[in-house]
């Protein structure tokens, strides 16, 4: 242990018994043994506080190596003792940061907690353990605060932060969503819901293609592409309680309007697996009728090697535009948060747009 490194443990464990929920601190010396073989771990500073789980603060250097981060990260979770990473030798701010250190900022959401000379002021003032938190967006740093530890948000997977930097933008996603269902309007007002490749000249269908990062260059594909966003559309219309037929001229409900879709052969048979994900990833699995699944579970037999799947241009056009369904990540990161919209999950709340 470097002589800077004992220090600031040291900090750590002055500060915390400033607290009157103080219950034991202890530095580099307690074992905490892992599980089925599993080496365990001496925490820097290892400390509880009445009404607050056992914590863990790492005092990172710069040598510390990634995989040893991921593996202590990974071991204090399954201990139940939240990590908090405390990062010495290096400022935030700058742009060539040691990758162990970015790799630390990125498992705390984005914040990069220090203990300065102005935070150790707040705790001896506060009576508590305050860090300097760093928030950072794209690679900067964007706000700075000082920050009381038992401030900190204490998620179930992954390490403590107080502001999720990661956290999607829900509002983008609505925002990419309106051109493609006023251009599905226009399909069917004009159509009287019977359109076709040909109908893809249309201004406003032209104006949805155009907002894509890859867009399907031939009529046919982005036919195919306008079909599935169609009914995709309207099944999220039924999860967020508000039913609205954006594929049909008119179909009484989103049951009759996935059965009819699935019906049809070729493409829209290919796309049954998609179907599947965004029923069973959704308010859909409540609402739709047992049946629905029967259909889908049909269509992926007659299309096997065929589905649309990750990495399919179909696919990843549709997960740009309901990432909270389909992009692994967004879903994961809205579902740590708390932030995952009502008709992204078992329960129908709210209405897509």
């Amino acid at each position: 242990m470097s002589a800077a490194h004992e220090y600031l443990c040291a900090e750590l464990a002055r500060l915390v018994r400033l607290d009157a929920r103080f219950q034991a601190v202890e530095i580099d010396r307690t074992y905490v043994a892992g599980d089925d073989g599993q080496g365990g771990r001496y925490p820097d500073v290892r400390f509880r506080w009445a009404g607050l789980p056992e914590c863990v603060c790492e005092v990172q250097l710069s040598n510390t190596f990634q995989p040893e981060i991921s593996e202590r990260g990974i071991f204090y979770e399954g201990k139940g003792m939240p990590l908090v990473w405390i990062l010495h030798g290096v400022e935030p701010r700058l742009e060539n940061l040691p990758s162990s250190f970015r790799d630390v900022i990125l498992r705390h959401k984005n914040n990069a907690f220090a203990l300065d000379q102005e935070a150790v002021i707040a705790s001896e003032r506060e009576k508590t353990l305050v860090l300097k938190c760093f928030l950072l967006k794209a690679g900067a740093v964007v706000e700075t605060h000082l920050v009381r530890f038992d401030a900190l948000k204490f998620p179930k997977k992954g390490l403590p932060y107080f502001r999720n930097m990661l956290l999607p933008d829900i509002e983008e996603f609505r925002i990419r969503r309106r051109p493609w269902i006023d251009a599905l309007k226009q399909l069917k007002t004009e159509t009287e819901g019977n359109w076709y490749s040909d109908h893809m000249v249309l201004p406003k269908v032209v104006e949805a293609f155009n907002t894509l990062p890859v867009a399907p260059e031939s009529p046919v594909a982005r036919y195919d592409f306008a079909r599935l966003v169609a009914i995709t559309m309207t099944l999220l219309h039924e999860a967020g309680g508000r039913y609205q037929d954006l594929v049909y001229r008119h179909m009484p409900n989103a049951t009759a309007a996935l059965n009819t879709f699935l019906s049809r052969g070729g493409p829209q048979q290919r796309c049954a697996e998609v179907l599947q994900v965004l029923v069973e990833r959704t308010a859909l699995a409540n609402i739709l009728r047992p049946t629905v699944r029967e259909h889908i579970v049909k269509a992926m037999a007659l299309e096997p090697d065929q589905q649309v799947r990750p990495r399919h241009p179909l696919y990843d056009g549709l997960s740009w535009l309901v990432p909270e369904v389909f992009d692994d990540a967004v879903r994961e990161e809205l579902e740590q948060s708390g932030a995952l919209p009502g008709w992204a999950s078992a329960v129908p709340v709210g209405v897509i747009s």
